[in-house]
C-alpha cells in the first residue's frame, strides 16, 4: 500500500499537521473537506491513545478517514498511506461527491408518501443533522432506509408490504442523485376483535379500554405486544406477581385479524420482608432498610418499587444496586436487595459563567455513608462575579429509620449587587418525604443573620441593615414530567408557603411568603415541543415594604422570568442609582416552542409576560404587564440544558434597554 502513494500526487502540496505529538501529512484533500478530515484523525488519534507512528496507526487512520468521506457521499473515495520515518503520510483521492435530489415514490397514497419520505433517509439525517439542506448520497444508508420503510408499512397493517430494488438516476443539472422507491403495499389487515381468555375477570377498567380500543386499528404484531405487555402490567401493578399474559393470532390471518389474549393472574401478593445482602456495611443496610420498608405489607406495585430504587441511587450510596422479589409462599414476597458501595470520598472542581452571577468557579467535596451511618456529608466553596459563598451540608436519607430524609446546611455568603452588599450567616432545615413517585411534601426551616450596607440607597429603599429572620413552612411538588432535566412531555406544579420572624428595623416584624407554580410540556412531533409556563409569588409583611429587607423582596426580569430585562431589573429602581427595589407581588407568563436541530443541541422562540406591584399598587393590573419576544438555544448536559436567550422589550419605557441576553443553566420554567 504505502509504495503505490509515492508519486501518484506529487504535483500537490502537502500538508503537514501534528495529533498527540504524531506527525502526519496529507495529500488531495480539498478545502471543503479540510476540517471534517482534521476532526476525524484528532478523534481518533485521541481514542487510539498512541504517541508514535506505526503501520497499524496509519491502516486505521485511513481506514476510518475514508468512511467519513463515504458518509458525506464521495463513493470513490480512497485513502492510502505509507509510514517514513517517524511520520505518516495520507494520501486522498475524493472523487466526484454526490447528495441526495429528488425522492419520488410510487404505489401508495401522498398521504403515505409524506409518513414515508424521512424513514428512507433517516439515517443520513440523524448523522448530518436536521438542518442539513443538501444530503450526502450514501447509498447504504438509504438501503436501510427501504428496511425502514417496509417495517413501517407492516407496522400500519400492511403484511405484504414489498419494494423493488432502489432506483438511482444522476441528475443532469449536477453531481445529484434522484431516487425512485416502488412499492407494493398490499391489502390492509386490521384488528378483529380481541377476545380474553382465562381471568377475564380481574382486568381493570383501564386495561379493558386498551383491549377494546385495538379494534379496527392497522394490525403489527408489535401493537399486540404493546398491549399484552401493557395488560400484564396493570395486573402487576396490582399486586398480582405471577401474572401471565399471552398473546396470539391464527398463523397466516390477514384481512380483518382476530386476537386473544390469554390470562393467568395468579393470587395477589404483598410484600413482607426486605432482605438486605450480607457486606453492605451497617449504614447502607440501614438506608435500604428504612427506604424499602415502605414497600412491606403493601401489594407488589413494579412502579412503587422503583421509585425506592431510585431514591436509594439518589444517596449516593451506591454504585449498584439490584432489587430482585423473592416469592415465599403463594402470596407473599420478599425483597431481596443486593448492590455495589460507591466510592465514599469525592473531590470536583467547577466552573462557568451566568449573565447574572459572572463567572463562576468552586470546589466541592462529598462523603457519603460517612464514618458507616448512611449520613452524607458535603463541603462546597464557590467563587463568583457577585461574591463567594461556603457551605456545609449533613444529609441523612432515612432520618429515624423512616421514610423521610433530613437536610441540615450552615452558610455564609457575600453578595454584592448594584449599589449595595449583603453579608450572612445562615442555617437552614428540611424534612423531605416523597408520598409516590410524583408527589413530594418538605418541610422547611431557617435562621439567618445579615448585615446590609450601601453608599447610595436611602434607608427607605434598602430597608432593615442589620437584621436576622426566622422562618418555617412547607413545600408540596407534583411532578409528572417524564424526565426532570429534559422534559417533552408532562406537567409540573408546586405551592410553597413560609411565615417568618425579622427582627432588625425599627420594630419587629412578620411576614408571610407564598408561592404557585405550574408548567406543561407536550411533544410536537419528533423533533418539536412546546412548553407552558406560570408562576406567581407574593409577601406580606404587618411593617410594610419600607421595613422589608430588600433581599426579602420579590423581583422579576432575567432568565427565567420575563427575558426582556436583565436579572431583577423589571421595576422599580433606586432614585440615585439603577439598584431594581423589587415588590411585594409578582406574576409571570411563560410560553416556548422548541426544535431539535440535532442531538443535544435546539432552537427555541419563547414569549414571556409578567408584573411587579409594590403594596399600594393593583396587584395584578393589566397595565403592569411586561413582555418579552425572542429566541434561544439549549446544549443538553447531564445537568441539565446549558441555555443562550435573547429576550426582545416590544413596549420598551424610557432609560430601558430593548432587550437583554441570558446565559443560564436549566429549564426556564
Amino acid at each position: 500500500m504505502g509504495g503505490a502513494l509515492v508519486g501518484r500526487l506529487g504535483a500537490e502540496p502537502s500538508r503537514d499537521l501534528v495529533f498527540s505529538g504524531v506527525p502526519l501529512a496529507l495529500r488531495g484533500v480539498s478545502p471543503g473537506m479540510d476540517a471534517a478530515v482534521r476532526l476525524v484523525l484528532e478523534k481518533q488519534m485521541a481514542l487510539s491513545g498512541d504517541r508514535a507512528v506505526s503501520a497499524p496507526l496509519a491502516d486505521d487512520l485511513a481506514f476510518f478517514l475514508r468512511q467519513r468521506y463515504l458518509q458525506l457521499g464521495y463513493a470513490k473515495a480512497q485513502v492510502e498511506w505509507e509510514v517514513s520515518g517517524r511520520s505518516a503520510e495520507l494520501a486522498v483521492v475524493e472523487g466526484p461527491q454526490h447528495r441526495v435530489g429528488r425522492v419520488e415514490f410510487s404505489g401508495v397514497s401522498p398521504e403515505q408518501v409524506e409518513v414515508l419520505r424521512p424513514y428512507l433517509t433517516r439515517q443520513t439525517r440523524e448523522r448530518e443533522g436536521r438542518l442539513a439542506k443538501a444530503l450526502p448520497f450514501v447509498e447504504g444508508d438509504l438501503q436501510a432506509g427501504l428496511g425502514l420503510v417496509l417495517r413501517k408499512l407492516q407496522a400500519e397493517g400492511y403484511l405484504r408490504a414489498q419494494a423493488a430494488p432502489l432506483a438511482f438516476q444522476e441528475n443532469p443539472i449536477g453531481e445529484v442523485i434522484d431516487i425512485r422507491v416502488e412499492l407494493t403495499p398490499g391489502p390492509l389487515s386490521v384488528f378483529g376483535s380481541v377476545a380474553v381468555e382465562g381471568d377475564a375477570g380481574v382486568i381493570s377498567a383501564a386495561a379493558r379500554k386498551q383491549i377494546e380500543a385495538l379494534g379496527g386499528q392497522p394490525f403489527s404484531e408489535v401493537r399486540l405486544e404493546g398491549l399484552r405487555q401493557a395488560v400484564k402490567g396493570d395486573l402487576q401493578s396490582r399486586g398480582y406477581f405471577a401474572a401471565e399474559v399471552v398473546a396470539a393470532v391464527p398463523v397466516g390471518a390477514e384481512g380483518t385479524v382476530p386476537a386473544s389474549l390469554s390470562v393467568q393472574s395468579g393470587r395477589p401478593f404483598k410484600v413482607v420482608e426486605v432482605r438486605t445482602a450480607e457486606g453492605l456495611g451497617r449504614g447502607a443496610s440501614r438506608v435500604v432498610d428504612a427506604i424499602f420498608h415502605a414497600a412491606t405489607g403493601q401489594g407488589y406495585d413494579p412502579e412503587t418499587l422503583d421509585l425506592l430504587y431510585r431514591r436509594s441511587l439518589d444517596t449516593g450510596i451506591f454504585s449498584q444496586l439490584e432489587v430482585d422479589p423473592v416469592a415465599l409462599g403463594p402470596d407473599t414476597l420478599a425483597l431481596a436487595v443486593k448492590g455495589e458501595l460507591a466510592k465514599p470520598k469525592t473531590l470536583g472542581f467547577f466552573g462557568g459563567y451566568e449573565t447574572f452571577y459572572g463567572p463562576i468557579a468552586g470546589i466541592e467535596a462529598r462523603h457519603v455513608n460517612f464514618l458507616d451511618t448512611g449520613d452524607s456529608l458535603g463541603l462546597r466553596a464557590e467563587l463568583r462575579g457577585t461574591g463567594a459563598n461556603g457551605s456545609l451540608q449533613w444529609a441523612d436519607p432515612a432520618f429515624l429509620g423512616s421514610r423521610n430524609a433530613l437536610g441540615l446546611g450552615l452558610a455564609v455568603e457575600s453578595f454584592t449587587f448594584k449599589d449595595y452588599g449583603r453579608h450572612t450567616v445562615s442555617l437552614r432545615g428540611s424534612l423531605t418525604r416523597r408520598l409516590d413517585r410524583r408527589i413530594t411534601v418538605e418541610a422547611l426551616s431557617g435562621l439567618s443573620l445579615n448585615a446590609v450596607s450601601s453608599d447610595v440607597l436611602t434607608s427607605a429603599e434598602l430597608g432593615p441593615t442589620d437584621y436576622g429572620t426566622l422562618t418555617a413552612g412547607g413545600r408540596v411538588t407534583l411532578d409528572y414530567r417524564d424526565n426532570p432535566l429534559n422534559p417533552r412531555s408532562g406537567w409540573l406544579a408546586g405551592a410553597r408557603l413560609e411565615g417568618g420572624f425579622d427582627q432588625g428595623g425599627e420594630e419587629d416584624i412578620g411576614f408571610v411568603r407564598s408561592e404557585l407554580n405550574a408548567s406543561w410540556y407536550h411533544p410536537l412531533g419528533e423533533a418539536w415541543r412546546i412548553a407552558l409556563g406560570a408562576r406567581a409569588a407574593a409577601v406580606a409583611s404587618s411593617g410594610g415594604m419600607a421595613e422589608l429587607p430588600i433581599d426579602l423582596r420579590l423581583f422579576n426580569g432575567g432568565g427565567t422570568s420575563v427575558r426582556s430585562f436583565a436579572e431583577r431589573e423589571m421595576g422599580p429602581s433606586s432614585a440615585r442609582g439603577s439598584t431594581p427595589l423589587g415588590g411585594t407581588a409578582t406574576a409571570v407568563l411563560n410560553a416556548e416552542l422548541s426544535y431539535q436541530i440535532m442531538t443535544s443541541l435546539e432552537l427555541a422562540a419563547f414569549a414571556d409576560a409578567g408584573s411587579l406591584s409594590g403594596e399600594d399598587s393593583d396587584r395584578f393590573a393589566r397595565e403592569e404587564l411586561r413582555y418579552a419576544l425572542g429566541l434561544g438555544l439549549r446544549y443538553q448536559l447531564p445537568i441539565g440544558p446549558l441555555r443562550l436567550d435573547y429576550g426582545f422589550n416590544p413596549d420598551r419605557q424610557p432609560g430601558e434597554a430593548a432587550g437583554a441576553f441570558h446565559v443560564t443553566f436549566g429549564f426556564a420554567f
